[in-house]
């Protein structure tokens, strides 16, 4: 029963840590118009995968609490009334549209969309952990957006945070199988045109950048970090 609860808070710990920040495919599409003002729409897939594993590993331990374990999973409020509850409770952001859908294939998509009244607020939807989606902690996004006489300089950096914690860290570790060829990718259109930046490919006032979930959830020293010089 010991080992059953133990597995049980790993589901958990795994589900608080997806929100927002899955440790599977996040696509972050951005629009940022000159007033600072903009929209994002952020979908972010789970593999299928993810869902059996969990499901065989608290089956095998008390298959009496496989079934409500694997209703859990596939509950989507257990993942969008946190988003809701945090986004909607931000100063300057406007949620548009939040839904949860189970695809054929048993994978799950979730996506959202929102307003920001300043370029700021990014940040809130960049948080990687469950304390910081909570306000527990306060979050490790910093964004600048400075204006100069003929340039804007646009950066996006999250640092995790190192922690101490050795249990979570081995966990993530057991799990890391599920990060490989797993991307935080993020399309970005400006409202001038892109100068010079650290993207992977851009096109006029359109860059894109992608990093790897592993790297970020299991090196510490790893951050993601956006940077372009927009020429007005």
């Amino acid at each position: 029963m010991k080992n059953s609860r133990f597995y049980i808070f790993i589901v958990i710990a795994i589900l608080s840590m997806v929100t927002l920040s899955s440790c599977l495919n996040i696509d972050r599409k951005i629009k940022i118009n000159s007033n600072g003002t903009g929209t994002e729409v952020q979908t972010f897939d789970i593999d299928r995968n993810f869902y059996q594993i969990i499901f065989t590993m608290v089956q095998s331990l008390d298959s009496s609490k496989a079934i409500s374990v694997k209703d859990s999973l596939y509950n989507h409020d257990v993942m969008l009334i946190p988003i809701r509850e945090n986004l909607g409770a931000k100063e300057g952001i406007q949620l548009i549209s939040l839904t949860g859908t189970t695809n054929e294939d048993s994978s799950v998509t979730y996506r959202f969309e929102y307003n920001f009244d300043d370029v700021s607020k990014l940040g809130y939807a960049t948080n990687m952990s469950a304390k910081e989606m909570s306000g527990e902690q306060e979050s490790k996004s910093e964004i600048v957006w400075k204006e100069n006489e003929n340039t804007i300089n646009f950066s996006l950096l999250y640092k995790p945070d190192p922690g101490n914690d050795m249990d979570q860290e081995d966990n993530m570790k057991a799990f890391s199988f599920l990060f490989a060829n797993k991307n935080v990718n993020f399309e970005i259109e400006f409202p001038y045109e892109i100068e010079s930046s650290n993207a992977l490919s851009t096109e006029g006032n359109k860059g894109k950048w992608s990093f790897p979930v592993s790297e970020l959830m299991l090196d510490k020293t790893k951050k993601l970090y956006l940077e372009a010089v927009l020429k007005k």
